[in-house]
């Protein structure tokens, strides 16, 4: 039997040239998963500039399945603009088929974009073509928005994007990270210290933190940094620090602003009102 061909394209993301064969150390009854990446902009399949930001440098694509347990990453670097990705995948249904642009900063895997290919069929002597559009995660912010000095506060979090389905299973856990002092540019490092563990449900997450102390009204910025699932892990990388793969949300590196609050010396207390009648 011989083994099949899977051809992605990646809308705005991967120009392919026809598809491409199976590989040569594939097992029999394989699926051999081959990707010709293209950066948005390098190509004419490309309709939207922001799927793939030009400060992407890698792209990591992770295919498991929910019932079988299988599970294999591979990484493809973006090498003038472009990239070449093969992977062998056992004959079955219901594969996801999940992918994320990303760079690195600080010595952090940093997510730009992503999505996701739910139920891929994989079948020897077949051909099968998945259409996957990379997007930028939005952020939905709720919680405390004036506190006082020193107390207690709340942050919550959703990460949104295409009905959410690159969302869902894919974040373990999440530390927020909070200054009174702006690390809005994509170049500041974030704020030092070990960060608040979050809880992490899904897609939301939530932080109970403690605000510094302050004398005068101050803005202080938060931002979530967020660790995907062990699944996303690549071992094969020679960087021990790459392997995890994380986002910042709200995601400034891709033109978002960081969560803001109000730490007002004047809230909370008892407030007297003396009158004379």
């Amino acid at each position: 039997m011989r083994a099949r061909s899977v051809c992605l394209l990646l809308v705005g993301v991967v120009g392919l040239s026809g598809c491409l064969g199976p590989a040569d150390t594939e097992r029999s009854g394989d699926g051999t998963i081959r990707l010709h990446i293209v950066r948005s902009g390098d190509t004419e399949a490309v309709a939207t500039p922001r799927v793939v930001p030009q400060g992407a440098t890698k792209i990591r694509v992770r295919i498991w399945h929910a019932i079988s347990g299988y599970n294999v990453v591979a990484t493809a670097l973006l090498s003038a603009g472009s990239a070449n990705l093969k992977i062998a995948v056992p004959e079955d249904d219901g594969y996801t088929v999940d992918i994320v642009s990303y760079f690195v900063t600080q010595g952090r895997a940093t997510a730009l974009t992503g999505g996701r290919a739910p139920d891929v069929s994989v079948r020897a002597d077949a051909t099968t073509d998945v259409q996957v559009t990379l997007q930028p995660w939005g952020t939905e912010t709720s919680g405390d928005t004036t506190i006082a000095p020193k107390d207690p506060y709340t942050v919550r979090i959703v990460a949104t994007d295409a009905d959410g389905l690159i969302s869902r299973q894919t974040f373990e856990s999440a530390k927020l990270y909070a200054s009174t002092t702006t690390f809005q540019s994509a170049l500041a490092a974030l704020p030092a210290g070990p960060g608040v563990l979050g809880v992490v449900m899904d897609d939301h997450m939530s932080f109970a933190a403690t605000a510094p102390d302050a004398a005068t009204v101050t803005t202080l910025y938060a931002v979530a940094l967020v660790e995907f699932t062990r699944g996303w892990r690549d071992e094969s990388l020679p960087d021990v620090a790459e392997r995890p793969l994380f986002i910042e949300l709200p995601n400034r590196h891709m033109g978002e602003s960081l969560h803001r609050l109000v730490i007002d010396p004047t809230t909370g207390g008892i407030v007297i009102d003396v009158s004379n009648r």
